[in-house]
C-alpha cells in the first residue's frame, strides 16, 4: 500500500510539472517591426512617431548614430505611418513618413500569456524626403526579434 502511494504521488507531481509552460511571456510576446538604417551618419540624430487617432506619438526619440530600431505595429489597422525625424548636426530636421500597409493575424501562444497578433507586410511607401529607398528584407513580422523586416536606404549626405 505504501508503494503505491508513492507511485501515485510520483505520477501526480510528474502530471504537474508537465502542466506548466516554460514560456516567459514578458519576453516571447514581444511583436514588432525592425528597421534598420545602416547608412545614418555618426552626427544624425533619429526620432520616430506614428500617428494615433491624428495625433502623433513618441516611438524612439534622440538617439544618435541609430542603425537599427524596433516599432511596434497596431493590430487593428490595415495600414500604420511612421514619421522618421532626421536631425544633422546643423539643428535642420527633415522627416519622412513611412506608411507600411499590412495584414493582422491573431496568434495563440499560451493561456498564460496575452494574445498576440502577428503581421504580414504588403507594401512600404516613403514621402523621399530623406529615406532614398526601402528594402522589405522579410514580410512576417512576429515575436522574432532577430529578423530585420525592412532596411531604409537614405539619400547621400
Amino acid at each position: 500500500m505504501k508503494l503505491l502511494t508513492i507511485v501515485l504521488s510520483a505520477i501526480a507531481g510528474i502530471m504537474l510539472m508537465a502542466a506548466c509552460t516554460s514560456l516567459d511571456c514578458s519576453i516571447d510576446n514581444v511583436v514588432a517591426m525592425n528597421v534598420a538604417v545602416p547608412d545614418t551618419v555618426k552626427s544624425d540624430t533619429l526620432s520616430v512617431y506614428t500617428i494615433v487617432n491624428g495625433s502623433d506619438t513618441a516611438l524612439y526619440t534622440n538617439g544618435v548614430a541609430v542603425t537599427a530600431v524596433s516599432l511596434p505595429m497596431s493590430y487593428s489597422s490595415d495600414a500604420d505611418s511612421y514619421i522618421f525625424a532626421f536631425t544633422p548636426e546643423d539643428g535642420s530636421t527633415v522627416a519622412d513618413t513611412v506608411t507600411v500597409a499590412k495584414t493582422n493575424t491573431p496568434h495563440f501562444e499560451s493561456v498564460d500569456c496575452s494574445p498576440q497578433f502577428w503581421h504580414e507586410i504588403q507594401s512600404v511607401t516613403t514621402t523621399h524626403n530623406v529615406i532614398d529607398s526601402i528594402i522589405i528584407n522579410s514580410t512576417h513580422v512576429n515575436n522574432d526579434q532577430t529578423i530585420q523586416h525592412l532596411i531604409l536606404r537614405l539619400h547621400s549626405h
